[in-house]
């Protein structure tokens, strides 16, 4: 009998994000191997259920509640140049479940891509409304991004009290995400996955690093902007390269490459 598939490959040709000879093929190895095929179908399960607990209104009101939000500022400043929030119409489809991957802890030696575990907290960033598959982010690798879609940011906080996220262009510009200004904003109570009210989509081209932090006291949106400046002048100005931003708290990072 070969190898078994990968659990990557599995989840990929679940998403159906591989081609066409290549989804024959691990679909008949899934069909003849019990292993494999019991870990495709547990795949399968997970999605259902994800698309029962997360339906997609739940998506569609955090894109209302983003459209609103930028209505209410145009009259004000011109909207963030390098993420922009989608529209309904753009919500067209559910987001696949991810994994949820462990926060890394700001302590030295870690290095964004490696599973730094402290606690039990979690992350996860979603991809989809695309012409492309919807997918998995995985914070090991970048992810190549196709026109049109968008990403959303989830968490399940453990004792952590407050949550932020930034991202960092391939030019240095760094945007915060959530909250726009002032603090860190309080998690949401309980241990279930909490997703953050807006999606956004990339524009502009080349590498872009999304960071999370969840922190027990507030941090400034300020400060969390001027850690990640420094850590893209530390890389060099590379922001693949980039390492955990000198801030409190745990923060898991994911590069994404737009079109």
């Amino acid at each position: 009998m070969s190898a078994h598939e990968s659990e990557w490959t599995l989840r990929r040709l679940s998403a159906g994000e591989l081609a066409a000879a290549e989804a024959a093929r691990a679909r008949a190895h899934a069909a003849a191997c019990a292993a494999c095929g019991a870990t495709l179908r547990g795949l399968e399960h997970d999605q259902a259920r994800f698309e029962a607990a997360v339906p997609f209104e739940h998506f569609e009101a955090g894109v209302e509640r983003a459209v609103q939000r930028q209505r209410r500022s145009e009259s004000f400043r011109t909207p963030p140049r390098r993420w922009v929030a989608t529209t309904v119409a753009m919500a067209a489809s559910v987001l696949v479940v991810l994994l949820a991957r462990p926060l890394l802890s700001n302590n030295a030696g870690h290095t964004p891509g490696l599973n730094g575990i402290k606690g039990g907290a979690v992350a996860e960033l979603r991809i989809g409304g695309g012409s492309g598959p919807q997918r998995e982010a995985r914070t090991d690798a970048p992810e190549a991004l196709d026109y049109g879609e968008r990403v959303r940011l989830g968490y399940q906080a453990h004792e952590h009290r407050y949550v932020a996220a930034v991202s960092v262009d391939a030019i240095g510009e760094v945007t915060p995400l959530h909250p726009e200004s002032g603090e860190s904003l309080p998690v949401e109570p309980g241990a279930d996955m909490h997703w953050l009210p807006d999606s956004w989509e990339l524009t502009g081209s080349g590498a872009e690093r999304v960071v999370l932090v969840l922190t027990d006291a507030p941090v400034s949106v300020d400060a969390l902007v001027d850690a990640a400046r420094r850590a893209f002048l530390a890389a060099d100005g590379n922001v693949e390269h980039m390492a955990l931003l000198d801030v409190p708290g745990e923060q898991t990072h994911w590069v994404l490459l737009k079109p």
